[in-house]
């Protein structure tokens, strides 16, 4: 049976929207000339959230087309009912969205956009649209998308065979090559390998192997990587939040009981603290229903809740959670830490780490920290050889994941601020600023930047 907080859960319609290139671009907030560096880090993303220890990255040139694999060496196998759930492009299907937690990917619907992007860029460019293929340890898919302009949906085809156990999972796909001038791909080979040089260092425990267009190469060093805990609270959500997640999962699991629900949330897991809010629940139904007042137990479906009856368990739910204290931030959310960055300094022989964390709980206007959520901010500064002459580096990271672009910009200067402490363009210094946080508002899907 899939774990709750796991269930892939089915959502409202979309059509073509996803073979649709402008659709596409709205949706990412990506240009055609990233796509490489957003396929790779959204698969990378995906197989971060796992027990992987060593993840491989392989691009070819192979005719008019980049084929990207990512693979990694993950326990979970990916089955072919979670394939025909990826596929299903009439609903939005995922097992993250919705949830407040430190997570790496936040995109739900990532690997449909990368598939969608690989058929509707062929076909711009008048290409055979290519196969998609994944392979899960010993089985094998290779994918066909059929669209039909017709009945607006998108119908695919999967071929399955079975094949040597690798050990790993991995997916490839092909996009049209979009670089207009001859010879090598330096701008994506640059993009690529910052995305995957910046994720080593933030998870320095993972072995990174990669071949880029025949360039080779290896970061980190396999070993005990601790699971990030994914704790979720009832206080991050607002009110509407809570009520679209919870539909979620009556779409999803209608006979999910009760008690399975509340017990996804920090600090209720307690069978005392389940009785009391259903209790709470049920005592509310018979004052304003008087006999005809349902009453609620654990093993209640949580399809028997009306809209009235979520936002009343909501409130329950918050009245009994507790903020998280400064002090807890870095064991709840998960933290690099200064051990682990002095790891990655002895990997690339570098010669210092200064090391900093800031802990903080953002609060609402009203300073509510009932309304408050966590956060953590690392600064690693690495000081390289003196004779190494690649100048200043700055790296950004939020939730143990490489950001594709800067986006802290709308926060803060880093580079003003490193040149106030005396840190040059020139200086041979590489900066990581690393973001934990579980709630976090993007400027697009593409993750191209923060609100404030």
């Amino acid at each position: 049976m899939v774990e709750l907080e796991n269930l892939i859960r089915p959502g409202a319609g979309r059509g073509l929207d996803f073979v649709i290139l402008d659709d596409l671009r709205k949706r990412t907030g990506i240009s055609i000339s990233e796509i490489l560096k957003f396929s790779i880090a959204e698969i990378l993303a995906n197989a971060l959230d796992t027990d992987v220890t060593e993840i491989y990255v392989k691009v070819k040139k192979l005719g008019e087309f980049d084929e990207v694999t990512v693979g990694d060496n993950g326990s979970k196998q990916i089955s072919l009912k979670e394939i025909k759930l990826i596929l299903d492009f009439g609903n939005k299907a995922s097992s993250k969205r919705g949830f407040l937690r430190v997570s790496r990917g936040y995109l739900g619907n990532a690997l449909k956009c990368l598939f969608g992007y690989s058929y509707a860029l062929a076909e711009a460019r008048k290409l055979p649209p290519p196969e998609i293929l994944i392979r899960s340890h010993e089985s094998e898919y290779t994918i066909s998308l059929k669209p039909d302009r017709v009945r607006e949906v998108i119908n695919s085809e999967i071929v399955t065979r079975e094949t040597e156990d690798t050990g790993f999972n991995s997916f490839t796909l092909r996009f049209p090559i979009s670089r207009y001038w001859s010879g090598e791909p330096i701008k994506e080979y640059e993009n690529i390998t910052n995305i995957i040089f910046a994720t080593s260092i933030v998870n320095p425990t993972i072995k990174f192997v990669y071949n880029l267009w025949d360039i080779e190469g290896e970061l980190g060093e396999p070993g005990d990587t601790p699971p990030l805990r994914k704790d979720t609270s009832i206080l991050w959500y607002e009110p509407s939040q809570f009520k679209a997640l919870f539909y979620d999962f009556v779409r999803a699991s209608p006979e999910t009981k009760l008690k399975d629900l509340i017990s996804l949330f920090r600090g209720l897991t307690a069978k005392k603290i389940q009785r009391e809010i259903l209790q709470a629940l049920t005592d509310h139904n018979h004052v304003s229903y008087g006999e005809d007042g349902v009453p609620f137990f654990p093993a209640t479906p949580i399809e028997t809740l009306s809209s009235d009856d979520i936002l009343r368990l909501y409130h329950e739910m918050r009245s009994r959670s507790k903020p998280i204290s400064k002090r807890s931030v870095p064991k709840v959310l998960g933290i690099v830490g200064e051990e682990r960055f002095e790891k990655v300094k002895e990997q690339h022989g570098w010669k210092r780490l200064r090391y900093t964390v800031m802990k903080g709980r953002w609060k609402d206007r009203q300073k509510n920290l009932k309304a408050s959520f966590p956060f953590l901010v690392e600064l690693a500064v690495f000081d390289r050889e003196e004779e190494d002459d690649q100048g200043l580096q700055i790296f950004q990271c939020v939730n143990f994941m490489a950001s594709m672009e800067d986006i802290f910009s709308r926060l803060f200067n880093v580079e003003y601020r490193l040149g106030r402490v005396g840190i040059t363009k020139e200086a041979p210094v590489t900066l990581m600023v690393h973001l934990v946080c579980p709630v976090l508002k993007w400027l697009n899907y593409g993750k191209s930047g923060l609100y404030e």
